[in-house]
């Protein structure tokens, strides 16, 4: 490698390129994150915006999720598998389930997100917290920009 560091020879990359190898690095870390938990990423993602938006529909999360309802529905069928989220009648619309955590699915999204915590905290230990704080703030205003254009990633 004649001499660079790593980051010396990641500097002069596009962004795209970096965001995507930045991505990949992180899910991969994130992957063994959450498997050790029994759930995969995509388990996790839902259970974060169910904590959030709960109680709230299938058609709901596929919309925020950017994926097709037939896709949130097979992910949300996974989850009630493993008992992790329930759902009942919306009493102002009889044809609406709403999809809540259960109690298991509580406390197992609690200690993902403790332990997801941790990882991004290791990611960014070389970064001194203005830093970090400067870093979030540039990914998510190129996340609206990007979305707003309609370039999400998952619609990919």
């Amino acid at each position: 490698m004649s001499g660079q560091s790593r980051s010396d020879e990641v500097r002069p990359q596009r962004l795209l390129y970096l965001l995507k190898r930045g991505y990949t690095a992180g899910k991969l870390e994130l992957d063994d994150v959450v498997r050790a938990h029994g759930l995969t990423t995509s388990d996790f993602t839902i259970l974060s915006f169910l904590k959030r938006l709960a109680p709230c529909s299938a058609a709901d999360l596929a919309r925020i999720q950017r994926v097709t309802p037939q896709a949130a529905t097979q992910q949300l069928a996974q989850l009630r598998e493993k008992n992790l989220i329930t759902s009942e009648t919306s009493e102002l619309n009889r044809r609406i389930s709403l999809i809540s955590l259960t109690p298991e699915g509580q406390a197992r999204f609690e200690a993902v997100n403790a332990d997801a915590r941790r990882l991004e905290e290791q990611l960014t230990a070389g970064l001194a917290e203005q830093e970090r704080k400067t870093l979030l703030d540039l990914l998510s205003r190129l996340v609206v920009s990007m979305e707003a254009k309609g370039q999400s990633i998952d619609d990919k």
